[in-house]
């Protein structure tokens, strides 16, 4: 990102990627949390053939994530200049950092399907899924040069790969997980009842 922003738009852009890669460490590491928090009791419940608990437990860690998500993207969309404050007090510096951030973390709740569907696939030891939608989610690396210098977006074509990379692998990460994870534990639970 640095590489490309320092020639698409200098200096200033690689300080403005500075406060916002700073910002989404503070925003997301909450949500980090409450995903790490509940891997060992969805694991546990899964080896110990409890499937509604396996799915209590994602619904509680899904329910708390969305409120915490959508006060932090709150805050990020209506009040970033108090996040960038947080981080730097040039005023010229904040004219560039507002409208790239808010660009940068435009669709940041799709964040939360990847972090939900990768906490069940791990914690069902589902290692394969896992691993795919973790490298998946890296096609943010390629989008980072295509947007700026193929679709010439400039220093915005750094800031969309981001949303854009948060839709695609968010959005397959939580569908797969649905589609494979929740009818596992539906039949397990009817060969339990029989």
């Amino acid at each position: 990102c640095n590489n490309v922003l320092s020639a698409t738009g200098g200096d200033v852009y690689v300080s403005v990627m500075t406060i916002i890669s700073s910002v989404r460490q503070m925003i997301e590491t909450p949500i980090w949390s409450i995903s790490e928090g509940s891997s060992p009791v969805i694991s546990y419940n899964y080896g110990a053939k409890r499937p509604k608990k396996v799915i209590e437990a994602w619904i509680t860690m899904s329910v708390l994530a969305l409120i915490y998500s959508l006060i932090a993207w709150s805050v990020i969309l209506f009040a970033p200049k108090f996040l960038i404050g947080i981080f730097s007090s040039d005023k010229s510096l904040m004219i560039d950092t507002v409208p790239a951030m808010k660009l940068y973390f435009s669709a940041f709740i799709f964040m939360l399907f990847q972090y939900t569907g990768q906490t069940m696939f791990k914690s069902l030891n589902k290692k394969k899924q896992a691993i795919f939608f973790s490298i998946l989610r890296k096609v943010v690396v390629p989008m980072t040069y295509m947007f700026p210098y193929v679709f010439h977006m400039g220093s915005n074509g750094v800031f969309m790969a981001e949303p854009v990379s948060n839709v695609i692998g968010g959005s397959l990460c939580f569908i797969v997980m649905l589609l494979t994870v929740l009818p596992e534990l539906k039949q397990m639970n009817s060969d339990l009842s029989s």
